[in-house]
């Protein structure tokens, strides 16, 4: 079992001449990742498990790349575990992004206009940055994401892990929902783009003290795919809020009907990929809607 002093082992084993004065766990993990605070001013990311150690390196590469490219600070690494490490000892360390996490509890507590829109201008224009860099210049390969393939295989996981957790009818939904989808993607035309795969409000980090947007977390989901899927995760924020994002990247539009789909499946992915990692609340709170 992997404990705070196995985390702080195998960065001090990493970076010897770092000098480490105060460590924490944070309170509230990610799905994917385990956060260590390291000085107060230092943010280590750890792989909950194998599938996710694996894209490690990529995506450190991608951060690089897209750090000077987007109108809202990310996470840079500046530490890493070294090739080839276990993955339970891999990590990423950055510089901490100050912030809260803008969840839709947060949002509501905004009530003045000017900031909601300062805040919906931050989060679109990320996005419509973020889409519109050229795919050609990204200095990795990227696999493409969000085909109706890889789509078909989520559902099957879906069907043989989640299934025998569910409800009939919430079974039907899940296979009716999954078939209007892959109808969908079959007969668009999605131009793949670079997009950040997970842009919930949980990755999203805002200073309450100015209402304004700190940072953008979270980027192990990002590479090529359609970007109806960050339509869908901002849209999650409330049909209010989501018109004044709409104005400043009115593209959206015409991804409305593609990020229904994808928003549909949100929990269901919670649910799977909790179960697939061992993390037992990740999973009970996907599947808590359709047992």
């Amino acid at each position: 079992m992997r404990t705070l002093r196995t985390y702080v082992s195998a960065i001090q084993a990493a970076y010897p001449e770092l000098l480490i004065t105060s460590s924490r766990l944070h309170t509230t993990d990610g799905q994917f990742n385990v956060i260590v605070f390291v000085n107060d001013d230092l943010v280590f990311r750890f792989p909950r498990s194998p599938h996710v150690a694996e894209a490690y390196a990529g995506q450190a590469e991608l951060l690089r790349f897209l750090a000077d490219k987007l109108p809202l600070p990310i996470p840079v690494p500046v530490y890493e575990s070294a090739p080839g490490a276990p993955w339970a000892q891999r990590f990423r360390g950055y510089r901490r992004i100050v912030g809260e996490p803008l969840c839709n509890k947060a949002l509501a507590a905004i009530d003045g206009a000017a900031d909601l829109d300062a805040i919906a201008a931050q989060l679109a224009t990320f996005l419509r940055t973020l889409h519109r860099i050229p795919t050609d210049n990204v200095p990795l390969h990227l696999p493409i994401g969000d085909t109706s393939i890889a789509w078909d295989e989520l559902y099957q996981g879906i069907r043989t892990q989640l299934f025998p957790h569910m409800r009939a009818d919430a079974q039907q939904w899940a296979m009716s929902h999954f078939a209007a989808g892959r109808a969908l993607l079959q007969t668009e035309d999605v131009q793949p783009v670079l997009r950040h795969g997970d842009f919930g409000g949980s990755n999203i980090l805002y200073d309450p003290r100015t209402n304004r947007v700190a940072g953008i977390l979270d980027f192990e989901s990002a590479g090529l795919g359609d970007p109806a899927t960050d339509v869908a995760a901002l849209s999650c924020y409330g049909d209010a809020f989501f018109a004044r994002c709409l104005h400043y990247y009115p593209e959206m539009h015409a991804l409305l009907e593609r990020a229904a789909f994808y928003r549909g499946t949100f929990a269901l992915q919670e649910a799977y990929y909790g179960l697939r990692d061992g993390n037992q609340e990740a999973f009970a709170n996907g599947i808590a809607a359709y047992q």
